[in-house]
């Protein structure tokens, strides 16, 4: 019977996407095992498609005083029967798990766990060295390249301008502090076309609205809210001439796989712990957002042409 190794990892999309370099280290590390990721139901899906994973486990965050699912998630880990768990989230939930499913090889922040990671952070580190940290102390290779030639998909459904601008002006309900002004984005707009360049919008459809918003006073934003799988929104960043988006799980993947990304971050975030990760990423922060102006975004978009000459 091969080696089985559980990853936990819920949190938000860029959460997941800020761990692929730890999940590559791990498939690597382990690579006749078999590999099953714990997340939440709304990223079992993408979670499937991932190239690191043999199994989707789900964890629907039960509250504490429901014990009937705090107990079958334990059976679940517990029939899995993992030779060693990584625990990517580290918060009390997972220490409750550790002990409800017999205190397995455990590398988290588990208290009395085998492989406990480093705390506190080290100052002015990003989230990405910080769980790289943790799997270095558990005997982990990290991982020098991520091969993310699945996160891709057709896009003939849609008609592009041979030159674009991806926009994200979405952000997770309830973190509207995340969201550059519908009025910026679309002066940006506005600008990036007197240069030849046209824009297309994505998100969810919770972002319909906020896009809209956009497109009421820039008409010739094309407006894909809703019509996009996460692999279409990968495919559009690497077509895309830049990315220009909120601090976002699209963003840190536009990022990711390597499109010229650049994240607005608001003042209530850390950037150093937190701004997405890419070889072609950089980033600015407003105090508030909204003070962020469209000429200091239009300044930083050159940096992004540079950097690839």
């Amino acid at each position: 019977m091969p080696e089985r190794i559980l990853v936990i990892r819920l949190g938000a999309l860029g959460d997941l996407v800020l761990c692929f370099q730890a999940f590559q280290s791990i498939r690597d590390a382990h690579p006749d095992a078999e590999i099953a990721l714990l997340t939440m139901p709304a990223f079992a899906g993408f979670a499937k498609q991932m190239p690191w994973f043999d199994h989707v486990f789900i964890d629907p965050r039960a509250p504490g005083w429901r014990v009937d699912a705090w107990l079958k998630l334990a059976r679940t880990v517990r029939a899995f029967a993992p030779a060693r768990v990584y625990d990517l989230q580290g918060k009390c939930r997972q220490s409750v798990l550790f002990y409800l499913s017999g205190k397995p090889e455990w590398s988290g922040a588990a208290g009395g766990c085998s492989h406990p990671r480093l705390w506190p952070p080290e100052k002015d580190m990003h989230f990405t060295d910080f769980v790289a940290a943790q799997l270095k102390r558990a005997g982990i290779k990290i991982a020098e390249a991520i091969d993310l030639s699945w996160l891709d998909a057709s896009l003939n459904q849609f008609t592009l301008p041979e030159r674009f601008a991806l926009l994200i002006p979405g952000c997770a309900p309830g973190r509207t502090y995340k969201r550059w002004p519908a009025a910026h984005y679309a002066a940006l707009a506005a600008a990036l076309r007197e240069k030849g360049i046209e824009s297309v919008a994505v998100g969810t459809a919770h972002d319909r609205a906020a896009i809209r918003e956009i497109v009421q006073k820039a008409p010739h934003v094309a407006d894909l809210s809703g019509q996009t799988s996460l692999p279409q929104v990968a495919a559009l960043a690497r077509r895309a001439e830049w990315v220009i988006g909120n601090d976002t799980g699209p963003t840190h993947l536009a990022a990711a796989v390597g499109a010229k990304t650049l994240a607005l971050m608001s003042e209530r975030v850390d950037p150093q712990w937190s701004v997405p990760r890419g070889p072609k990423a950089t980033w600015l922060q407003g105090n508030p957002l909204a003070t962020l102006g469209v000429e200091e975004v239009l300044r930083q978009i050159p940096t992004l042409r540079r950097a690839i000459l």
